[in-house]
C-alpha cells in the first residue's frame, strides 16, 4: 500500500530521519565522551542526566510528534545504556565473570531508558519543566548506582 504524503509530512518525516541518526551517534559516542570526564569529577549521575537533558531539550523534543519524541528518548536512554555496557566490557574481562555483563545489561538499560523519560515526559508539558525531570532522573540514578550496582 503506498502513502501519499502531503510536503509538508514529507518534510517532517526527513527531518525527524535525520534527527534520529544523529540520535544513534550521540547516544552510542555519549558514554565514550562521558566516561574520562566521570573519572576525573565524579559525580556520574548528574553529569549524565545533565548531558542527556541537553539532548531531550535541543533534539528530542523537535521531533514532529508525540510518539516520535517518546521513541527517541526511548531509543536514546538504549543505545546510551547499551554503548556505557560495552565501555565497561574490559572490567568484566579483569574480573573474569562474563555473568556480570548480562546482569549490568539488565538493569543498567532499562534504568537509563526510564532516566530519559523521566526528563521527557514532563518537558512534553512545558520545556521548563523539565527541571523537574532532570531532578528526578538523578535522584533515581543515584539510588540506582548506591543499591543495585
Amino acid at each position: 500500500m503506498k502513502h501519499n504524503l502531503s510536503p509538508v509530512e514529507n518534510n517532517q518525516l526527513n527531518s525527524d530521519s535525520l534527527k534520529i541518526a544523529i540520535l544513534i551517534i550521540i547516544g552510542i559516542a555519549l558514554p565514550l565522551i562521558l566516561i574520562p570526564i566521570i573519572k576525573i569529577v565524579d559525580f556520574s549521575e548528574i553529569i549524565e542526566e545533565l548531558v542527556k537533558a541537553g539532548i531531550v531539550l535541543f533534539l528530542i523534543l523537535k521531533f514532529s510528534t508525540l510518539k516520535r519524541k517518546i521513541g527517541a528518548g526511548i531509543l536514546l536512554g538504549f543505545l546510551f545504556g547499551l554503548s556505557e555496557n560495552i565501555l565497561y566490557l574490559n572490567n568484566v574481562f579483569q574480573i573474569g565473570d562474563f555473568s556480570i555483563f548480562w546482569q549490568r545489561f539488565l538493569w543498567t538499560v532499562p534504568m537509563h531508558i526510564i532516566t530519559v523519560l523521566i526528563i521527557l515526559l514532563p518537558a512534553l508539558r512545558r520545556k521548563s519543566l523539565i527541571v523537574l525531570g532532570l531532578g528526578g532522573a538523578i535522584v533515581v540514578h543515584l539510588v540506582f548506582n548506591n543499591f543495585m550496582v
